[in-house]
């Protein structure tokens, strides 16, 4: 999409808004006007929100908000500061995801011709609904199954002969241990996955030589990004939406090749419309050349939370991306790590790290130090393992007592 194309998509979006409370107020106390974006440089004036603003637009509209859409025909719920938030879909929205769903679903090789299952949930949540409206739309043959036991939804994925899977990449690994043989498409989502190295080489050893197809998703806004059958990143869902990424601390948007926080604006969304929304995610966005025609990609896939920043050593460490880092240890428990952060003496920050686990040997511990120091620019000064982590918060700052 051509940047003046790009412009007048999101003034028309601007300006539709401006007429919500939620954003009429925000507009008001930035003093914005709709005729003022007239070009990217001054999008980036309008104030950034995120969850916290949603949470206080539903106490001071209740119970629906006002971003709620009067032709609303679905309704999904998100975590939120107080608890579960609604987001609305109107016709229109659901129609434009299950296209652009489709779109991303054929650059993968999908086809009519194939017979897709799910196995994420349908209940109060968007994404199991939302990725079978859009195999549908290309005519897919597709299979409800929802979350469940592994051995009863394998009988079924085999008795089908289920060609495309969609699933967290966590079952789909029981599922290949429960012998499932038809598979040449996985899509995956709900857990990090094309971030966490060695794990896609570990899917194709359970099935084969399949297809591993990484998503990117919010409760808000499904799909943000997605990749294609290169697998060459994460590409941004660009009729959807429009991506940004921040610096966390100073909502500063960062060069391409940066990593910083992402953010974004539905182009055409109705109902729950979102401006400039931060999503807590880090990531990277690039713009490549790919045979499927897409441009804007997360090249890194989504790396980590920007909460509980910490400055060591003058670095900002997001301990999240730690938790990537240390999935390809063979004995090691998502979230069972700990990073201790106190003073030298003399000067200086000592980091720790601890992990929940079977110690891998010498070789392994400093192969994984030397990717925390390529991919965080730190290395922590120790490591330890230990068979039960205490329990406690995964961040313990000693420098400020």
């Amino acid at each position: 999409m051509k940047e003046a194309e790009k412009i007048k998509i999101l003034q028309d979006q601007v300006k539709r808004l401006s007429a919500l409370p939620f954003y009429e107020k925000r507009f008001r106390a930035g003093g914005i006007k709709p005729e003022d974006i007239r070009s990217l440089k001054d999008f980036q004036n309008i104030p950034l929100m995120d969850t916290k603003d949603l949470q206080q637009d539903l106490e001071e509209y209740p119970p629906l908000g006002s971003l709620f859409h009067p032709d609303t025909v679905r309704v999904t719920l998100s975590p939120g500061p107080k608890g579960l938030m609604p987001v609305y879909h109107t016709r229109q929205d659901v129609e434009e995801v299950n296209s652009e769903l489709a779109t991303m679903y054929r650059a993968c090789g999908v086809g009519p011709e194939d017979i897709a299952a799910i196995t994420f949930g349908y209940h109060l949540f968007i994404a199991g609904i939302t990725i079978h409206g859009g195999f549908e739309t290309l005519g897919c043959k597709t299979i409800p199954l929802g979350p469940g036991e592994s051995q009863r939804t394998a009988e079924i994925l085999n008795r089908f002969k289920v060609t495309v899977l969609a699933s967290n990449p966590s079952f789909a690994l029981k599922l290949a241990q429960e012998g499932v043989n038809s598979i040449r498409l996985l899509f995956a989502g709900g857990e990090p996955f094309s971030s966490v190295e060695g794990y896609k080489e570990k899917l194709r050893q359970a099935f084969g030589p399949i297809g591993l197809i990484d998503s990117y998703g919010l409760g808000q806004s499904t799909p943000v990004a997605r990749e294609c059958k290169e697998e060459r990143g994460l590409h941004v869902a660009d009729n959807l939406i429009y991506l940004e990424v921040v610096e966390p601390e100073t909502g500063k948007v960062l060069p391409a090749g940066e990593r910083g926080e992402v953010v974004f604006t539905h182009l055409r969304r109705q109902g729950s419309p979102l401006l400039r929304f931060r999503t807590g995610d880090l990531s990277v966005m690039e713009h490549i050349d790919c045979p499927c025609g897409r441009k804007a990609t997360l090249t890194k896939g989504v790396l980590g939370r920007t909460d509980e920043m910490h400055k060591v050593k003058g670095v900002k460490l997001y301990p999240s991306q730690i938790d990537h880092l240390l999935r390809p240890l063979p004995d090691y428990t998502p979230g069972k790590y700990r990073v201790m952060i106190s003073p030298k003496p003399g000067g200086g920050d000592h980091f720790l790290l601890s992990i929940e686990g079977k110690n891998p040997g010498s070789a392994e511990t400093e192969k994984l130090t030397e990717r925390m120091k390529e991919i965080l620019l730190i290395r922590p000064d120790k490591v330890e393992f230990m068979a039960k982590l205490p329990e406690g918060p995964k961040v313990k700052d000693e420098r400020y007592k």
